[in-house]
């Protein structure tokens, strides 16, 4: 017999590797660890997205240290012009591009071209804490010592990933970093960042009204190729106004769009032009989310009636005016997923009801939907839940809100009539007592893997009473709103109760939110 190779060949490995999480980091790099053949494989994965969320208290920038060690390319471009951008560590105004004159290879394995998602603001806060440090004489890295604040250090690494990487989606957002819109749009102007662009399938935009100026100069350097666009504008601003035709250009830019979610929180836009433009990809869009603090025509919705292909609508925040009717008489034969959240109507006839045509509407999707929102408040729900539980059976997912404790019998038909179910997410906005906690509890599927329970807000009892009549086989996550006392180990009672229940414990998670605590409890 022939010898057998002790190892997988590297197109096994790469199909194992495939399905591990991209955030899993704790795995990646252990996997990288075990062997070079290991550690080739896992590589470009480990290297996909270098900059994504980190919850470490302080930001690590290490990946930084290794962008800055590689050195590959030869070029003479040179920008001109010169960069304002504000430093506290050097006020001398920095030029925005050099020439570049390197040919050394220090790294291992080419790094730049694994990136494939890029970060830009996580990137640069990565940059801040390294210069933060780098100030304090906390770090020692000899490579370091050329670079004279934050301004020179994104200018280098912009300059490696520009030139060396072909980046398929693209993240920026101003809102959790003030000082962006300095560093980046000199950037969008030099001949690198268009080819390294020239790629893009994802575009992922969060702005504030006065960082229009980036959205323009993107404009002209994406391609014309990109699928999914997410744009959200946030921050009233007494001071400036988006321009709303940006909006415009940036959908035109585009061929065949799949995916466009916006939200508007600037009070500025108007939508209207917005959905008549989205008419141009009514062949191609598949998920469309529209989120506006704002009163509507239904009427406009009549764009949509072309829409063969979409697959999944949420409306959120929106006062819906005019005639009805209209929903009763668009069908989109391929939709899975829809959503009507925050939703009021000003119509006189349906003030305290939702709407005949909207659960006409409902009633035509039934068989294909997969999710379904209904997240409206200040009405009466009753007749909702019983026409869903009657026309709906098919759902994965299912989201609501309640202000009446008598929903719950109809809630709970919904769960009944959907064996699928294996996502629930309620937002009860009445008293909950442990008894109404016990029963919703044991209502709950088997099936069901994850649960929310919002508004609501919950105590050691209520949580430890909720958990323990709970029946479900594979439970992966808890997310509930937390009182938040001292001295209570809600980890070491998660931990109890899921070995009583023969669940694998994962881990638990405090996240403050706008108005209160919520907590996550996980399992395997």
């Amino acid at each position: 017999m022939g010898e057998y190779s002790p190892y997988l060949p590297s197109e096994c490995l790469q199909e194992i590797f495939k399905y591990i999480d991209e955030n899993d980091t704790k795995t990646l790099y252990s996997i990288l660890l075990v062997n070079r053949l290991w550690c080739s494989n896992i590589v470009s994965i480990l290297w996909r997205n270098p900059f994504k969320n980190q919850k470490e208290e302080k930001i690590s920038y290490k990946i930084l240290l290794t962008l800055l060690s590689y050195n590959p390319f030869t070029t003479t471009h040179t920008l001109s012009s010169t960069s304002t951008i504000d430093n506290n560590d050097d006020d001398k105004e920095q030029p925005i591009i050099k020439s570049f004159k390197e040919s050394t290879i220090l790294t291992r394995f080419d790094y730049p071209y694994f990136i494939k998602k890029l970060d830009l603001t996580n990137m640069l806060k990565m940059i801040f804490y390294l210069t933060e440090d780098k100030k304090k004489e906390e770090i020692k890295f000899k490579n370091l010592k050329k670079y004279n604040n934050s301004s020179s250090i994104f200018e280098k690494i912009w300059k490696i990933i520009t030139s060396n990487s072909n980046i398929e989606t693209l993240i920026i957002n101003t809102i959790d970093c003030h000082k962006f819109s300095k560093y980046l749009e000199p950037f969008f102007k030099i001949p690198e960042t268009k080819k390294c662009f020239s790629t893009l399938k994802s575009l992922t935009l969060k702005l504030k009204p006065q960082d229009s100026l980036i959205l323009s100069e993107l404009i002209n350097c994406i391609n014309d190729k990109i699928k999914d666009i997410e744009l959200e504008i946030s921050y009233k601003s007494t001071i400036t106004c988006f321009d709303s035709d940006l909006i415009i250009n940036l959908i035109s830019s585009q061929k065949n769009l799949e995916k466009f979610h916006y939200k508007d929180d600037s009070g500025n836009l108007f939508i209207y032009p917005i959905i008549l433009k989205l008419r141009d990809h009514s062949h191609s869009i598949k998920s469309l989310t529209l989120e506006q603090s704002c009163s509507i025509d239904v009427d406009l919705f009549s764009s949509f009636e072309n829409f063969y292909n979409l697959q999944e609508l949420s409306f959120k925040n929106f006062n819906f005016e005019g005639n009805h009717d209209l929903f009763s008489n668009i069908k989109f034969p391929k939709l899975k997923s829809l959503s009507f959240d925050d939703i009021k109507s000003r119509n006189q006839q349906y003030m305290a009801y939702v709407s005949e045509p909207i659960m006409n509407f409902i009633q035509n999707h039934s068989t294909n939907l997969n999710h379904l929102s209904m997240n409206v408040l200040d009405v009466i729900m009753k007749d909702t839940f019983k026409t869903i539980s009657q026309c709906c059976s098919n759902l994965t997912s299912f989201s609501c809100a309640t202000n009446d404790q008598n929903d719950m019998k109809f809630i709970y038909l919904i769960f009944k009539n959907n064996p699928y179910l294996k996502s629930i997410d309620l937002c009860i906005i009445f008293p909950i007592r442990n008894s109404i906690l016990e029963t919703f509890a044991r209502e709950i599927p088997e099936s069901i893997n994850n649960i929310t329970i919002g508004y609501s807000i919950l105590g050691k009892v209520q949580v430890n009473t909720f958990l323990k009549e709970l029946k479900c086989d594979k439970l992966k996550s808890f997310k509930f709103n937390w009182q938040n006392p001292k001295n209570v180990d809600i980890d070491k009672m998660a931990r109890e109760i899921s070995k009583d229940k023969g669940w694998i414990f994962k881990g638990c998670e405090l996240k403050p939110t706008q108005y209160q605590r919520k907590y996550i409890i996980e399992w395997e």
